[in-house]
């Protein structure tokens, strides 16, 4: 018998799409979800998915990712899947905590809501952006920092061995993507983030965040979570600390997937809405099994 992890993704790149015809918006989970969000938050899901460009179009898709990781966990849930353990990218872990019932649903999404207002603040003023690479070795990616030096940029998340992303000042930003192109990158592009999430600059934010999460109650994670950062699992009494300094620390997501694969992991689900953890899973590990809940309900 295998062993299954979940998956819970950072934050989407786009709008969700959630026509009349999808299949989600017939499910219970989804009419339930929704309905309890609307008693916390403004946020309106089927709204956010048919509208343009909009103030706080950031915010609204953390909002979005949230929600969406919840419902498709619930969706699992009800038809039998049970994790041995979860993982989480990025932003991911807001969900990831809610599922393992570490903190109730409506705490993760004010966490979500609350470090969303306070990163679309930053974002504001910081002039920060963040790019995907891929194609690049580490050391030809270490070397477009270095010949940068003086943007601030640094690797944010580790996502493969020839995929990663970059964070640091727009300027910088657009020179490295400039600079990847160049040295043969396959792809190069700037993400939806206006922050440079997952650098340095971002640890000056932690003791804000900690207050912010002082009275929130942290209880045992039903199913243990395997952090993105440290890369081990999270203790209960480490899960404040962790929140409030994960925004200026690294992603490593490949060593998250190697790791699990050690321990006798060898089917990954992405509870989420697209299958971008999916894609990248199979390029660390071509024989395990990798799907994502919201393709699998497309495809039925």
């Amino acid at each position: 018998m295998g062993r299954t992890a979940f998956c819970f993704p950072g934050q989407l790149q786009e709008r969700p799409t959630l026509k009349e015809d999808h299949p989600l918006r017939r499910d219970p989970h989804f009419k339930e979800w929704v309905e309890r969000a609307s008693h916390q938050t403004s946020f309106d899901l089927l709204s956010f998915s048919f509208k343009g460009e909009e103030t706080g179009f950031n915010l609204k898709l953390q909002i979005a990712t949230y929600l969406l990781s919840m419902i498709h966990f619930s969706r699992l849930r009800a038809e039998g899947w049970v994790p041995d353990i979860i993982t989480e990218h990025s932003m991911g872990i807001y969900a990831a905590l809610a599922a393992s019932e570490a903190i109730t649903f409506e705490k993760g999404l004010w966490i979500t809501e609350s470090i969303g207002r306070i990163l679309e603040r930053e974002g504001t003023s910081s002039g920060g952006a963040m790019a995907s690479i891929v194609g690049l070795a580490f050391r030809e990616v270490e070397k477009i920092n270095q010949d940068l030096n003086g943007f601030g940029l640094s690797i944010a998340n580790y996502n493969g061995s020839k995929h990663f992303v970059l964070s640091g000042k727009e300027e910088g930003i657009e020179k490295a993507i400039a600079l990847a192109l160049s040295r043969k990158a396959i792809s190069a592009a700037r993400l939806t983030f206006n922050i440079g999430l997952h650098s340095p600059s971002l640890s000056g934010l932690s003791e804000e965040i900690q207050a912010l999460l002082e009275e929130i109650e942290i209880r045992p994670p039903k199913f243990p979570i395997l952090n993105h950062w440290t890369v081990r699992p999270l203790k209960r009494e480490e899960i404040k600390d962790f929140l409030s300094q994960e925004i200026g620390q690294p992603v490593y997501w490949d060593r998250c997937v190697e790791w699990l694969i050690k321990e006798g992991i060898n089917q990954f689900i992405e509870v989420g809405h697209r299958a971008t953890l999916t894609k990248l899973i199979r390029w660390i590990d071509r024989e395990v099994e990798a799907f994502s809940a919201g393709d699998r309900l497309l495809n039925k």
